[in-house]
Formats: structure tokens, C-alpha cells, sequence
């Protein structure tokens, strides 16, 4: 049988022998042993309880109710490794969330071209959060189908970390530099090219899919959750499309 001291276990489990005297104190966890100089030792068991009782305050649980839950359960290992995988889990979503949000605001700066903090955050106030998608389930319901709203949840989003979004952003701001150009010339044709590239990569080559994904957004006035350009953007790339497509299709 493995002893721990309440200084091994306090290194162990990187808890401090002061909280470890307070759980002997209420009870929460009591030492296996205290021999006569009265120093506490703990067996496995307690070690394992011990990973309960940690796992269970970063949950959120407060110590008056882990004491309820673990005076009726039996502990094991596997369940203490389970509980503390769930942990790890939330926590991982917890993070991405964080991350899609810190690159939401680093996107939307660099596709808007603002420098000034100041206006980065007043700018993102005014444009729909892209994890919420669930908030234009609705819209959607009213202009596509199942299938195309599958499509749509699958598309490139403001905050996604990929290179597609990476591509779209560099574009739009190439078009909004080139937006009085001659919609026939060299650079605006490359222009589309690019454009439609990238919606055959988005859409995977359903042209149709996304004309109607354009069209409804336009019309919607960008409520439909997709990122709102600017009409003279929209309008330049639009015939610039077009002379694109008579060209080469």
C-alpha cells in the first residue's frame, strides 16, 4: 500500500498543503492515516478523491455540494480520468470560442481597413456574430432549403481560421482598391477570376447555389448574416463577372 504525506499529495495533485488541512478540517477529505507526531497520509483512494474534488470546483461546484455528491458514489480512476476528459473538453470549447472571437475582430479590421481600435469595436457591433448562425436559421428557412442550408453553414465565415477566409479578405480589399477601373481591363478580369475561384471552392462549383446566396443577400440588405460589401464594390464586381463569364464560358 502506497502512503502519500500531505506534501507529496499537495505536489502531486499541485495543491497546497493549506487546502488540504482545511478539506481534513470539514470533512470534504479526511488522511488515511495520522501517525503520532500528527502527520497526515493518504492512500490511492484519496488521491483519486482528491481528483474528483479539484475537477469539481473548476465546474463550478461549490464545496457543500461536492461534499453531498462524493458521500454517495463510489470513486474509481476511470471515472476521475472521464470526469476530468469532460473538463478538458468544455475548456477546449471555451478556448476556440475565445480564438474565433479575437480573430472575428482581427478579420473584420483588416477587411475593413480600420486602424483605430476604437472603430474596430463600433464596427463589430454592427455586424452579425458568426457564431450564432443560429439566429438566421429562420431567415434562411424563408429563401433555401434544407439542403441549402446545409450548404451555407459549411461556407467561410468572418472569425474562421482557414485559408479561404484569408483569400476572400485579400480580395475584397484588392476589388475595393480597383473599383475605378475599366470592368475590361487586365487587372479587374484577373479580379473575377479570382472571385470565381473562390466561389467555386466555396460552393463547391454550384454556380447556381451561389447566385442565389448573392441575390438573397442583396435583396435581404445583409440580413441574412453574410458579410455586407459595399454597393460600389458589388456593382464592380458584378459586371466584372460578367464580362468574365462571356469571355470564357
Amino acid at each position: 500500500m502506497i502512503l502519500y504525506s500531505i506534501g507529496s499529495l499537495a505536489k502531486l495533485s499541485t495543491t497546497t498543503v493549506r487546502t488540504l488541512r482545511y478539506y481534513d478540517e470539514i470533512g470534504l477529505l479526511k488522511p488515511t492515516n495520522i501517525s503520532d507526531g500528527g502527520h497526515r497520509y493518504y492512500e490511492e483512494k484519496e488521491v483519486t478523491k482528491l481528483l474528483y474534488i479539484k475537477m469539481l470546483k473548476e465546474i463550478g461546484f461549490p464545496l457543500t455540494s461536492i461534499h453531498y455528491m462524493l458521500a454517495y458514489q463510489n470513486l474509481d480512476h476511470k471515472e476521475a480520468l472521464m470526469m476530468q476528459l469532460a473538463l478538458l473538453e468544455k475548456e477546449k470549447k471555451e478556448i476556440e470560442k475565445r480564438a474565433h472571437s479575437i480573430r472575428y475582430i482581427l478579420q473584420l479590421s483588416e477587411l475593413e481597413e480600420i486602424t483605430n481600435w476604437k472603430d474596430i469595436l463600433k464596427e463589430t457591433s454592427l455586424h452579425s456574430t458568426p457564431t450564432k448562425l443560429d439566429v438566421y436559421e429562420d431567415l434562411w428557412r424563408q429563401h433555401f432549403s434544407k439542403d441549402e442550408i446545409t450548404q451555407l453553414r459549411k461556407l467561410p465565415r468572418i472569425g474562421d481560421d482557414g485559408e479561404q477566409m484569408q483569400k476572400y479578405i485579400a480580395l475584397i480589399n484588392d476589388v475595393r482598391r480597383s473599383v475605378d477601373l475599366d470592368v475590361k481591363s487586365p487587372k479587374a478580369q484577373e479580379l473575377a477570376r479570382r472571385w470565381v475561384t473562390l466561389l467555386e471552392e466555396a460552393f463547391n462549383g454550384d454556380f447556381q447555389m451561389a447566385q442565389k446566396v448573392w441575390s438573397t443577400q442583396k435583396e435581404s440588405n445583409g440580413t441574412i448574416g453574410m458579410y455586407q460589401l459595399e454597393e460600389v464594390i458589388v456593382n464592380f464586381i458584378e459586371k466584372a463577372i460578367d464580362h468574365f463569364i462571356k469571355v470564357n464560358y
